[in-house]
């Protein structure tokens, strides 16, 4: 399946409307039934110690963050910034920075050595992957990203939770995310990360997550 990417059709709808809000909520189960939220939190309570400040890119209505905040054992540790081109969501924990920005334009990297994305890269073309990997080399030592697995058995799962009730717009959302989303080394290969100075770690699951782990050397 050739990788299609199309505009986010909720951000194509007003903010703050009830779609809006009712996708948002059936894409936070869609992230359990894949499994993001516990992956992330995972990976994070393994590396405390080496990383405390990070960065979300594309943080959306904040529901990773909030998970990872009420998690006692990262709630005091880990200080996280989130980055999307909404305002502030109420969920995003308060003593957490939140900047409004489009995270192609953003350029206080530096600050940042973890990195976390969710679903969210599959939706920049190679070009501005490529400038946003040009980003993170300079300055991230660990970038933890889940993007969708471009697979027709997806596809098929998918329709399935449309079966059982999945509201037409995050159909049309999670099924442009699977047809834009990933296989193999294509994100590494997009990001334009070495592997002289990066080591990877990619896992494709059953239920649909593309896993990266790329830390720097």
């Amino acid at each position: 399946m050739e990788r299609v990417i199309h505009p986010a059709l909720l951000g194509r709808l007003p903010e703050g409307s009830l779609e809006v809000r009712r996708s948002q909520r059936e894409l936070r189960r869609i992230n359990c039934l894949m499994g993001n939220f516990g992956w992330f939190r995972r990976q994070l309570r393994r590396r405390l110690r080496e990383f405390t400040r990070g960065v979300e890119i594309g943080a959306g209505a904040g529901a990773l963050g909030r998970l990872l905040y009420l998690d006692p054992r990262l709630r005091d540790k880990l200080c996280l910034t989130g980055i999307d081109r909404v305002g502030r969501p109420a969920s995003w924990p308060l003593p957490w920075e939140w900047r409004r920005e489009d995270v192609r334009e953003f350029a206080g990297w530096g600050d940042y050595p973890l990195v976390l994305a969710n679903l969210v890269l599959h939706r920049f073309a190679d070009q501005d992957l490529g400038r946003i990997g040009q980003a993170l080399d300079q300055s991230c030592r660990l970038l933890l990203a889940v993007e969708p697995a471009r697979r027709g058995l997806h596809l098929s799962e998918l329709r399935l939770l449309r079966f059982f009730g999945l509201s037409r717009a995050a159909y049309e959302e999670s099924r442009a995310g699977i047809r834009a989303g990933f296989l193999g080394a294509e994100l590494v290969e997009a990001l334009g990360l070495s592997a002289r100075r990066w080591r990877f770690d990619v896992e494709i699951t059953f239920r649909g997550a593309y896993r990266l782990i790329a830390e720097r050397h």
